[in-house]
């Protein structure tokens, strides 16, 4: 790519976020989209072009750009915590929930991440998993428990959305297979037969999060975590994972195919102090 060709990109980042740069976050969750709602959709279709991945590196040498696209990436998440919120709300209405939930846009993607989930981690039906920051709609536990029989436990910071997730899961007949606990990374119970830690792209501080895993975790426990390495999504990583502790050591990456946009990363605690 081009100089020409990451100057103009770099200025559609900027004219949207100078469209919405000024909303809090209370506004983004609460107030009237229509204002907003354009905005974001066009930065979608912007981060899902299909440039090299080496695009975001040369981008984000540029101090103001990153500040910028950093702060745009918080207000993006915000949007969408704000679209999940509505479509818990709405699958826990409908007279089909199953259904419902198929219909939800990103559905597709949860299912490629499972897989992901599934395969890097070597789970087997009857497994159990934590999933980490698990939100109003968690659709990976969901995904996991029905393709492949696990069970397990999501747990969300924010008591609203862990009430909510609550009444999803019993609408959706996974009780039994699901739990949903409020709480943070000292809410993660220590059990035997955890066969997987998966820590969610909200669940932060992450250096904090994996620090306390280190101590917490017996030796042989697998950790898995997801980022965005691919082309301009890298961008939208506001909370990166700035180092791994030193009793962790990565065993697989596996990377995205369409629909999934996400990089999986697999841990497991070794005997290192």
């Amino acid at each position: 790519m081009n100089k020409n060709e990451l100057g103009l990109i770099k200025n559609e980042f900027m004219d949207i976020y100078h469209s919405v740069c000024t909303l809090t976050g209370d506004e983004i969750l609460n107030g009237p989209q229509d204002s907003f709602r354009p905005n974001f959709e066009k930065l979608q279709c912007l981060i899902a072009r299909d440039v090299d991945d080496q695009a975001a590196d040369i981008m984000l040498s540029d101090r103001e750009f990153y500040e910028a696209v950093k702060h745009l990436s918080h207000l993006k998440r915000i949007n969408g915590l704000r679209i999940e919120i509505a479509y818990a709300r709405s699958i826990i209405a409908a007279p089909d929930a199953w259904e419902h939930i198929k219909r939800f846009p990103y559905y597709p993607n949860y299912l490629g991440l499972a897989r992901m989930e599934y395969e890097g981690a070597k789970l087997k039906p009857g497994d159990r998993v934590v999933f980490l920051g698990s939100g109003p709609v968690p659709l990976s536990l969901i995904s996991l428990c029905k393709q492949y029989g696990l069970g397990g436990v999501g747990i969300e910071k924010v008591q609203e959305y862990a009430d909510l997730s609550v009444k999803l899961i019993e609408t959706l007949g996974l009780a039994d297979h699901i739990r949903i606990l409020q709480g943070d990374h000292f809410s993660i119970p220590v059990e035997k037969t955890l066969s997987l830690i998966m820590v969610g792209a909200d669940a932060c501080p992450k250096d904090e999060i994996f620090a306390h895993l280190a101590k917490m975790v017996p030796g042989g426990t697998k950790i898995s975590y997801r980022i965005y390495e691919k082309g301009l999504r890298r961008l939208m990583d506001d909370q990166p994972v700035a180092a791994i502790a030193p009793e962790f050591e990565e065993y697989a990456r596996i990377r995205p195919k369409p629909p999934v946009n996400n990089t999986s990363v697999f841990l497991v605690k070794t005997s290192k102090a």
